[in-house]
């Protein structure tokens, strides 16, 4: 069998740089790189997967400050929002704590929203010797132009990424919604109202109008109320939608329109129900989804943390999506009618 240490002398490169190298690691640079992995190939060297992983994890236990370092990239507007937003915090409350949990942590890398050009990023992340790329949930898709992402691993969080597809994990909007609707129809909802701005589906390919439409052409109870999918929502052009179509349960994200209502007299559970699509963006204690954003979180770091130590770099041939359903959440902004 052929040695690392073989592979050194054949190359006159340290064995430390060379183990760096056969593990496709992003310290070493691509020239180098290619190098000893072609020369590798030429002794006939395979590297035992198992025994290496087993081999790193040993190593890592008898080094206690030993941290790996996962590389969350964010714009300054999605930065704004982490700081403040219910649902972000709790995505990386998740993220965080999973990450230490295997030996890593999240240091974060921002970009101003004006940016066209990732190569300086890039490259501070390949002199820092990081091997995994977290994706936040951007509000908006992005060409991250510059990054040679066969230098890593990554994980995104809803489909974020304009250029290429990588593994992905996210709430499952669909079944959730379609559970919900359902549920609403046994407690004796005949006209749910779907209402979302248009960029929350988007970058979710559709799902809920999906999951919405499903529902309805299999119901037998309920009837349709047209989706209304505004660019912004507004009091006056969800007024207009409300009394045109007068759905009995409004399925929304923005609990503000329940105090629209209310100042036009009309009461909530009373006149109408109102259940939100996401409970961590939902200020009143209604009743709604709770897409479980620390599990997510979680789940996002221990695919990408696998793919680091099974050395799978690059975009993936075929990207899946791991997603996760919604707890329903009771409250006061629903009754039984049946």
């Amino acid at each position: 069998m052929v040695s690392i240490r073989k592979i050194s002398e054949v190359t006159n490169y340290s064995v430390a740089t060379v183990s760096e190298a056969l593990r496709n690691s992003g310290r070493v640079r691509e020239e180098t790189r290619m190098k000893i992995l072609k020369a590798a190939e030429q002794l006939g060297y395979q590297r035992n997967s198992f025994v290496g992983e087993v081999m790193s994890r040993m190593r890592r236990s008898q080094v206690t400050d030993y941290r790996g370092t996962v590389a969350v990239l964010e714009s300054k507007s999605f930065q704004e929002a982490r700081m403040k937003s219910r649902w972000h915090k709790e995505i990386f409350k998740g993220a965080v704590d999973r990450a230490n949990d295997l030996g890593f942590k999240l240091d974060f890398f921002q970009f101003e929203d004006s940016h066209r050009s990732f190569k300086r990023i890039h490259q501070v992340l390949v002199s820092r010797g990081i091997e995994g790329i977290f994706l936040p949930p951007y509000a908006h898709s992005w060409n991250l132009e510059g990054i040679d992402w066969n230098c890593f691993s990554a994980v995104q969080l809803d489909y974020g990424l304009e250029n290429v597809r990588m593994h992905t994990v996210m709430p499952d909007h669909h079944t959730s919604l379609l559970n919900s609707l359902k549920r609403l129809e046994a407690m004796g909802y005949r006209r749910p109202g779907l209402f979302v701005e248009r960029f929350q589906d988007d970058r979710i390919m559709l799902k809920w109008l999906a999951g919405y439409e499903a529902f309805i052409n299999k119901s037998t109870e309920c009837s349709s109320v047209s989706v209304f999918e505004p660019e912004d929502l507004e009091r006056e052009n969800f007024f207009e939608w409300f009394r045109r179509y007068r759905p009995d349960v409004l399925l929304g994200h923005r609990s503000e329109v329940i105090g629209w209502l209310e100042e036009e007299g009309i009461e909530t559970p009373k006149d109408v129900g109102f259940f939100s699509l996401n409970l961590h963006h939902t200020p009143r204690q209604t009743a709604g989804l709770n897409l479980q954003p620390r599990l997510i979180g979680a789940a996002a770091i221990e695919i990408l943390i696998s793919q680091i130590h099974l050395q799978q770099r690059g975009v993936p041939k075929t990207a899946y999506t791991t997603s996760i359903e919604g707890e329903w959440v009771d409250g006061f902004s629903i009754r039984n009618l049946s």
